[in-house]
């Protein structure tokens, strides 16, 4: 028999609500948490398990289901997807980019100031 896909399975939970984009998720996998908030718990769990080096099939349970909701037959794959919603896009998938080291994910611009020119100060 050839190798088998090994198979993973997450379990997604509502979190918090707040702000902009509302419901926020807790995500476990092999009974510890995995992201504590997240407003995109699939594809982030993808990442986080790939840089955990965690590879194969991946099932998305919610609390309580009987059956997985979602199911990724490949969580390389799935890692390199991300939703984006916006005031021009959205609810849409799209490839990741991730962010630049230098730069916070609730920043609003990633060109930085010219020399010398400190925010708030004319």
């Amino acid at each position: 028999m050839a190798n088998a896909a090994i198979n993973h399975r997450i379990v997604i939970e509502p979190a918090t609500i707040r702000g902009e984009r509302g419901q926020y998720y807790r995500v476990y996998f092999q009974d510890s948490v995995l992201l504590e908030d997240t407003w995109n718990p699939e594809f982030e769990a993808c990442r986080a398990l790939v840089a955990r080096g965690v590879t194969g099939r991946l099932e998305v349970w919610r609390a309580g289901a009987t059956y997985p909701g979602l199911v990724f037959p490949d969580i390389e794959v799935g890692a390199r997807w991300t939703v984006v919603e916006n005031d021009k896009d959205g609810p849409i998938i799209k490839r990741w980019v991730p962010y630049p080291d230098h730069l916070h994910q609730d920043a609003v611009s990633a060109s930085t100031p010219t020399a010398g020119h400190r925010p708030g100060v004319a």
